[in-house]
């Protein structure tokens, strides 16, 4: 019998913001910017194009690519998913044999500007992100002396939740998940996909979620797994000592929890006994995932904006902030303000 999935009200690090404000009020509040994770070589039969999107999503530019180039949809890569509503400049990759020229000048696509290119010698591959860059702007904000005040705290790390958006819309993607591990089919891998991920992205925010409410989001646990600041390199710390808390303390390291899978649990004592209860209820989640042969991994609780400034402009404010991959700007945003998004309720990659 499959149960109804409903999205928990995740904790807040610092209390729920008093302060509120609206989001996306116009596209240009919202702006996101991909740096790449490496240096293209320049050469090579594969070309990186720079583009602008304003109101289009990254599979739909990527399938109006495909018809410019002339190849096939699959061929055209990008190194992540981009809000529809927003101005987003992220990187696509297109095969070009070496010499074959690219008119992209030449292009006049709705809501699609392409503004640089160069060639590479390997396709670009999904999270190849050293940082998203985020300028957003909060406007009719009810108290920007709180929001500054507020700001300062939010520099310090907020908790790495994984946005609504994972979960679709009212959170159709975790249903789709029940579904499957209840016995019924998804023949469409792309959903199979979507519903997994989302699962896997549900009981990660669960153990984020108690951490907070336990107090020890920013403390070290007896049979930690830690993970290494902008690095996927993580170790175990059987126990905590004044070099790894100093370590944690400048933010050179983060406590990490499970996305669930097949593997044994990378944490002992004191750290896997508090993730196993706080998946408790949730167990037959964990055993399907495991079962489907989706592989376990571990993701840092805490994400730290870098480059976190605010700018003033009468009653807005301007915030601007850069994420590694696979973080969510509404992590931030939420421990910030108490925002309302002028264009849905949550964030959609669709």
């Amino acid at each position: 019998m499959q149960r109804t999935v409903q999205l928990p009200q995740l904790s807040y690090l610092y209390g729920q913001p008093e302060t509120t404000a609206l989001l996306r009020v116009q596209p240009d509040d919202f702006i996101v910017h991909e740096e790449l994770s490496f240096t293209p070589t320049g050469a090579g039969e594969h070309m990186l194009l720079l583009v602008e999107k304003i109101g289009q999503n990254t599979q739909y530019v990527a399938k109006l690519l495909a018809e410019l180039v002339g190849c096939k949809a699959r061929q055209v890569s990008y190194a992540g998913l981009k809000d529809r509503h927003a101005v987003t400049r992220q990187w696509f990759c297109v095969p070009v044999p070496i010499k074959q020229q690219l008119n992209w000048q030449d292009w006049n696509i709705e809501g699609v500007k392409v503004l640089d290119s160069i060639r590479h010698q390997r396709r670009l591959k999904l999270g190849s992100i050293k940082y998203n860059e985020f300028t957003l702007t909060l406007r009719d904000v009810s108290d920007i002396p709180a929001l500054l005040q507020r700001l300062e705290l939010v520099k310090k790390g907020v908790p790495n939740y994984y946005g609504e958006q994972r979960f679709g819309i009212q959170g159709g993607n975790l249903a789709l998940a029940e579904q499957l591990f209840s016995g019924g089919g998804i023949e469409d891998r792309k959903i199979r996909g979507l519903a997994l991920s989302a699962s896997r992205s549900f009981l990660f925010n669960l153990q984020v979620d108690a951490r907070v409410k336990a107090g020890t989001f920013n403390q070290l646990l007896m049979g930690e797994v830690v993970q290494l600041d902008g690095s996927g390199s993580i170790f175990k710390v059987p126990q905590s000592d004044d070099t790894l808390r100093q370590r944690l303390l400048e933010a050179d390291l983060h406590p990490t929890a499970g996305l669930p899978g097949l593997g044994e649990p990378l944490t002992t004592a004191d750290a896997l006994a508090f993730e196993q209860q706080s998946l408790s209820l949730w167990q037959h989640w964990v055993d399907k995932l495991a079962e489907l042969n989706v592989r376990a991994e571990r993701r840092s609780i805490r994400v730290i904006p870098k480059d976190l400034t605010a700018e003033v402009q009468g009653q807005n404010v301007k915030i601007s902030f850069k994420l590694y991959s696979g973080c969510f700007a509404t992590a931030v945003l939420r421990e910030l303000v108490n925002y309302q998004d002028v264009q849905r309720n949550y964030a959609t990659l669709d």
